[in-house]
């Protein structure tokens, strides 16, 4: 039958296995022979791979190692002096080589995180994806930038060009404007980068070259970041279609207030078509018009500590947030001087002055023998203020401050005759900085304009709804004196966080002049009394307005107490008071004491308050504790102490920046406040 036949051929006889011929091997190459060679051929492929990539990185790298010599040769002369083209091909190969960097270390970046163990080079593994992101999205901007604007370097290198004929700028920044735009979107993904390196890696534990092009980009970085942002508005800024007006601020932070100083002169600043059309400065105190017009109360203090019954120019920058202040500024200019409304305000104090010295070079001033410079600029302003010899004090109380017109017309005259001689380059970086700094603060009434100065935190502005926690200490002095060259204040801040989180902000005040015998009155016959000489009034006593900003929500728990007596006061009424929650910005609330720092002596004063709930962010299984903390405008670098007592149980994971000490749940930090400063604690 078919069937048996199958399973009769298909199935051995055993009986029969021993007489069948064992089987030969088969001819060729073995089984594990080929699977060797197929795992050496893989494993040369795959070094060739890596050669290869190794090989386009080493080429790459190499040929930016040789893009800072060649950068630092083009600029050498200034901008003035460089090739546009040269400078074009250098960024755009620059952008090259750091595209097929991008891309070929791309590989690592799913792994980068983990391998931070890796003796010696685990910081810079880590910091690896961060770097590259910040080099890619950097030499975009740059290339883009250049790209568009070489027209406008052009323009910029003849021989007839100045700072006073910026408006042939103008059409190539409006066609460059979408460009610009790109660029400025690049620069915003280059700053997300850094401060995602930063939250990675301690930056001393990179490599030097590596530290060194951080230091030289956060150097530069701010001015590309604000010029890149404002260049688009620069046509609004200077008047491409019509005059714009604006009122310049100069305040005097040796007799400090809200925004940053005493408002002593007021100058208009007119500029059509990028050309200053007209500047004139005067004193704060002729802007005014009381003799013949009706003004309102001022804010309650200045009546209560100074004896003031009319909210006059001089006063008007009472509120630390600078829209607020620099609109009613606008106000009371263009009432007291029957004149339209100021398009805008720039608010500048002694120490923007420096800066802006620094850039220009030495400024000669027309009709005297005087130069000035960055190291005499201050000794310059306070010499000019004193009455000058034959001089009678009623002539000496008119043109007290008749320096500051003298001195603007100086700069431009610079800007007009020398234009080769000022560093655009090292101005615009200086502008960024005494911005970042507080000597420097722009409101503008165009809402497009003031989105992007607010952006950059050119505009002053408090915060509308801080993240986490947050506050500000301002003092205003009200002593009609120039003490603030002698005061120093330091800071300590304690916040114990639980359910009911608690801070207390301590400022300790030290008069650095000599203790003396005589008796402090605040009066303004001092002024008179000492016109011939500038430091005198600063070798007074210190009457002081405190105020602390702090969360909307914040309850006052307790303060220190602090007695002025009558005699001192030109109100002669005894201030003798705890803290006070006062009104003054809504959306924060506001914590205020009076007090007295006489010559040579210190004050301690404090408050303690409870913050208000949901100032943790949850994150996860993590909480993250964030303190904003804003510098006054016109202060110098001042010190604090912060002290953070987490929950109780919990564990410290990070800070930023690191705390000096850890004790179990308590981080301690010791920080300079040279500007707006953030401290990220998370914990778990």
């Amino acid at each position: 039958m078919t069937s048996g036949n199958y399973y009769s051929r298909q199935t051995p006889d055993p009986d029969k296995a021993s007489e069948r011929e064992p089987e030969r091997p088969k001819s060729g190459v073995p089984t594990g022979r080929i699977a060797r060679l197929l795992l050496l051929l893989g494993l040369l492929i795959l070094l060739l791979w890596v050669g290869l990539k190794g090989w386009r990185v080493y080429q790459a790298a190499r040929s930016l190692m040789a893009v800072e010599r060649e950068a630092r040769a083009l600029m050498a002369g200034g901008l003035t002096q460089l090739d546009p083209d040269a400078a074009e091909t250098l960024v755009l190969n620059a952008r090259a080589n750091i595209v097929v960097l991008r891309d070929e270390l791309g590989i690592i970046r799913p792994f980068a995180p983990y391998l931070g163990w890796v003796p010696k080079l685990g910081p810079t593994l880590v910091a690896s994806p961060y770097l590259l992101d910040m080099a890619d999205a950097g030499s975009e901007a740059g290339a883009t930038a250049i790209s568009s604007l070489k027209p406008a370097l052009a323009i910029m290198q003849r021989d007839d060009f100045s700072p006073m004929r910026l408006g042939e700028l103008l059409p190539v920044l409006s066609d460059a404007a979408p460009e610009l735009e790109a660029a400025d979107n690049a620069i915003q993904r280059y700053s997300a980068a850094a401060a995602g390196l930063d939250a990675a890696v301690e930056r001393d534990t990179l490599p030097w070259r590596v530290r060194q092009l951080l230091m030289a980009s956060d150097k530069w970085m701010p001015a590309a970041e604000s010029g890149l942002a404002l260049a688009p508005h620069l046509p609004y800024l200077l008047g491409q279609d019509g005059p714009r007006r604006y009122l310049i601020m100069a305040q005097n932070e040796d007799e400090l207030r809200a925004t940053g100083g005493f408002l002593t002169g007021a100058g208009l600043l007119t500029i059509m078509d990028g050309q200053i059309r007209d500047l004139n400065f005067g004193d704060a105190n002729q802007i005014d018009n009381w003799r013949e017009k009706p003004y309102g109360f001022p804010p309650q203090p200045f009546y209560d500590f100074m004896g003031l019954e009319l909210f006059l120019f001089r006063d008007a920058n009472y509120w630390p947030d600078f829209p607020v202040s620099a609109q009613k500024v606008m106000q009371l200019y263009a009432y007291g001087q029957d004149a339209p409304l100021p398009d805008g305000v720039i608010a500048i104090d002694q120490e923007f002055l420096r800066t802006l010295v620094d850039a220009t070079g030495p400024i000669s001033v027309p009709g005297t023998d005087q130069v000035i410079t960055s190291d005499n600029l201050l000794q310059a302003l306070r010499q000019a203020r004193d009455i000058q010899e034959g001089q009678e004090v009623g002539e000496w109380v008119k043109n007290r401050k008749a320096f500051l017109g003298g001195f603007a017309a100086a700069i431009l005259v610079k800007m007009e005759m020398e234009p080769g001689s000022i560093n655009l380059v090292k101005l615009a970086s200086n502008m960024t900085q005494a911005s970042k700094d507080r000597h420097l603060s722009v409101y503008v009434r165009d809402p497009g304009t003031a989105a992007t100065l607010a952006e950059l935190g050119w505009d002053g502005h408090l915060p509308q709804s801080p993240p986490g926690d947050f506050w500000m200490a301002i003092d205003s002095n009200m002593g009609y004196n120039k003490v603030n060259i002698l005061v120093e204040r330091s800071f300590s801040y304690d916040v114990i966080l639980g359910e009911r989180p608690t801070a207390t902000l301590t400022i300790n005040y030290r008069h650095t002049g000599p203790p003396g015998d005589e008796l402090c009155y605040q009066g303004v016959e001092e002024e008179f009394e000492r016109a011939d000489d500038y430091l005198s009034l600063a070798d007074q006593c210190y009457w002081n307005f405190l105020r602390i900003y702090t969360p909307l929500g914040s309850n006052l728990l307790d303060s220190s107490r602090h007695i002025v007596p009558g005699d001192t006061l030109f109100s002669g009424e005894t201030w003798d008071s705890d803290g006070q929650k006062i009104d003054d910005l809504p959306w924060l609330t506001t914590f205020a004491n009076f007090f007295l720092l006489r010559r040579g002596e210190s004050v301690t004063t404090y408050f303690q308050y409870e913050l208000p709930a949901g100032i943790i962010e949850p994150d996860g299984r993590d909480s993250i504790y964030r303190l904003n903390i804003y510098k006054q405008p016109g202060t110098k670098q001042e010190p604090l102490r912060l002290m953070v007592s987490l929950p109780k149980g919990a564990s410290f994971l990070e800070a930023n920046p690191s705390p000096v000490q850890v004790s179990g749940e308590s981080l301690t930090f010791n920080l300079d406040i040279s500007t707006n400063t953030t401290i990220d604690i998370r914990y778990r």
